[in-house]
């Protein structure tokens, strides 16, 4: 699968005057080597990074980038907040692996992502946060300066800054929704090809059905985001 199909990465401008080519969202860059990300942020002319994950999720699949790239972490939740730590690691696959035989200890790591998308926009750490990720693509674009910003998947959080920077530029409501549901366009084929995964390992229909809804943008979710901020 090409790699920037699982990027999931997009140009957030292009809406109500905000400029093309310098506001990009994503997945992690460490699907890339340290060459192949070098050539991607040449490619976009790529000169800032904003990570939004947290320590550990950065420190476990850090992005290889060249020098010459300002790194930002401004994470938008903290570790506990999602049940990440250094003894399970972030990677929900080898999470999967390691207590298949549990679902139960699986089913309790799941977030309730409604309360999740609520606490980003509210929480006062997230949404400081939150704010200064805004501040620092604005500012950067007003330079003229490319900036990415990402999370994991280029889902969650990375929907979550985008809606609130779509936002900052007037961008109507609708808009910010279908940018959020273009997401599950890139990820359909990488969530079934997951799915199948779940159901290899554990056998457990239920575990699959929450994989799915996990790994695939809900409307509903978005809108609680916009309805709080």
């Amino acid at each position: 699968m090409n790699k920037l199909f699982k990027l999931n990465l997009r140009d957030i401008g292009g809406k109500c005057g905000i400029p093309k080519g310098l506001l990009l969202r994503s997945g992690k860059l460490s699907i890339f080597t340290e060459e192949e990300c070098a050539a991607f942020c040449r490619k976009y002319d790529i000169k800032c990074v904003i990570d939004l994950r947290t320590p550990i999720e950065s420190a476990e699949f850090p992005d290889p980038l060249p020098d010459g790239v300002e790194y930002l972490q401004i994470p938008l939740l903290k570790d506990a907040a999602v049940g990440i730590t250094h003894e399970t690691g972030s990677d929900a696959m080898t999470i999967i692996r390691n207590l298949r035989k549990h679902p139960e200890k699986l089913k309790e790591m799941v977030p309730d992502f409604k309360v999740l998308y609520k606490d980003i926009v509210t929480d006062e750490y997230s949404r400081a946060n939150l704010d200064k990720a805004v501040a620092v693509m604005r500012q950067n674009a007003e330079k003229g300066i490319c900036t990415l910003c990402h999370c994991t998947a280029g889902k969650d959080r990375t929907g979550i800054a985008s809606m609130a920077l779509l936002k900052s530029y007037g961008v109507s409501d609708e808009e910010i929704i279908k940018d959020f549901m273009r997401t599950n366009r890139n990820a359909f084929w990488p969530t079934i090809k997951k799915c199948f995964g779940v159901w290899l390992l554990t056998r457990n229909w239920d575990l699959v059905k929450t994989g799915y809804k996990c790994f695939m943008a809900d409307r509903e979710l978005i809108e609680i985001a916009i309805a709080n901020y």
